[in-house]
């Protein structure tokens, strides 16, 4: 799928890594200090598309497909959040990357953390959307489902018949978005992505995401520390989100009312002036 137009004009260029286990697709725009962006649960770069026209007049982007997922190939081994983090900083390395923020959509969030415990003395700050800081902070039906799908043989069956449109979507806007208007390039996208996704990369990095706890780390870090959420968000326990930020003077929290998780058209405009305005 071809990038949206306005990313296209914003600079959006593919390019692949060679690696002994296998290309690491990644996106790179923009100019200005580095933002490392980190997607989601079964994502792509294309989960930033309309972020790029605008972040990347302020930032240069750097987004990876991580490996398991879109362009890039599983790893070997391992697909812990830890796992991922190391092949974001190798990425960091080729580039001649120095120091950079480093952001995470939702499971992405682990990554970006990561990111920050592994080398701190690079990451200038944290920008984490949605993010999935602790089990604590996650909703009960959102842990329940982590456990059910993780468990031996389940995941494999249920990506399976996940490949049926139909079913992928209702899943989705039941469980997981809560309902509401999608916009359906996203959802285009959120499904093709889940038809390139590697079962064994999805699995572990999602067992392995939901059971990062990152309260301790983030009441300690030296670092600005940006968090944007929806106030209705389906996976969240925003009340909770809301209560661990309030004390902490590094962290500034953003919380859009009238918004879920699922990316509504009008969400996605509302979003970006809000990172523009976190980042600035």
């Amino acid at each position: 799928m071809d990038p949206l137009p306005a990313a296209a004009a914003a600079g959006w260029e593919d390019h692949l890594l060679d690696r002994p286990q296998g290309p690491l697709r990644y996106v790179t725009a923009g100019t200005g200090p580095a933002l490392v962006l980190c997607h989601g649960f079964i994502g792509s770069a294309e989960n930033f598309e309309s972020w790029v026209e605008r972040l990347s007049r302020i930032r240069t982007l750097v987004i990876p497909d991580l490996p398991g997922f879109g362009g890039s190939a599983p790893l070997r081994g391992s697909h812990r959040s830890r796992d991922l983090a190391r092949e974001v900083r190798a990425l960091l390395d080729h580039l001649g990357v120095g120091d950079f923020e480093a952001g995470g959509l939702c499971l992405g969030s682990t990554v970006a953390l990561e990111l920050a415990a592994g080398d701190l003395r690079r990451v200038r700050g944290l920008l984490l959307h949605t993010p999935l800081l602790a089990p604590g902070l996650t909703s009960p039906p959102f842990r329940a489902q982590v456990a059910a799908l993780t468990m031996p043989g389940v995941f494999a069956a249920v990506g399976a018949v996940g490949h049926w449109r139909p079913l992928a979507d209702l899943y989705r806007r039941v469980l997981v978005e809560g309902g509401g208007e999608i916009d359906e390039r996203s959802a285009q996208v959120n499904f093709d992505n889940q038809l390139r996704a590697n079962p064994r990369a999805a699995r572990e990095w999602l067992r392995d995401g939901a059971r990062l706890d990152f309260r301790l780390f983030l009441r300690r870090v030296p670092r600005p520390v940006a968090v944007l959420a929806a106030a209705d968000d389906h996976l969240l326990r925003v009340d909770r989100l809301r209560d661990f930020c309030a004390p902490l003077a590094q962290v500034r929290l953003r919380l859009l009312p009238a918004a879920g998780h699922g990316w509504s058209p009008e969400f996605m405009i509302r979003q970006v002036a809000v990172l523009e305005e976190l980042l600035a």
